[in-house]
């Protein structure tokens, strides 16, 4: 038989199933702001108020109108029996070998 790379191969045991979830044991989503015009920033911040209020504040002083909102979430990649179990159903998965 020919290996060829990425191909399945017939050893009679399944491939790993790996799976892509939230991870909740950090702090959750945060959230950023950066103006557009002197890339100055409001920091880090684990609700979403803080750098609204820096927003504001940063275009009082500043005359700068623009901004991005930068919102970071975690996520774990796991493998099946190392993590919640896969048939929950949560999270996307792919087949590896």
């Amino acid at each position: 038989m020919t290996r060829v790379a990425g191909a399945y191969q017939r050893t009679g045991r399944r491939p790993k199933l790996w799976a892509l979830r939230e991870d909740r044991s950090g702090s959750g989503t945060v959230t950023e702001a950066e103006c557009t015009t002197c890339l100055d920033g409001s920091g880090a911040a684990d609700d979403g108020r803080g750098p609204a209020v820096w927003c504001l504040a940063h275009a009082q002083e500043t005359g700068h109108t623009g901004f991005r909102r930068i919102r970071t979430d975690f996520f774990r990649a796991s493998c099946e029996g190392t993590g919640a179990s896969v048939a929950d159903g949560a999270g996307a998965s792919v087949n590896g070998g």
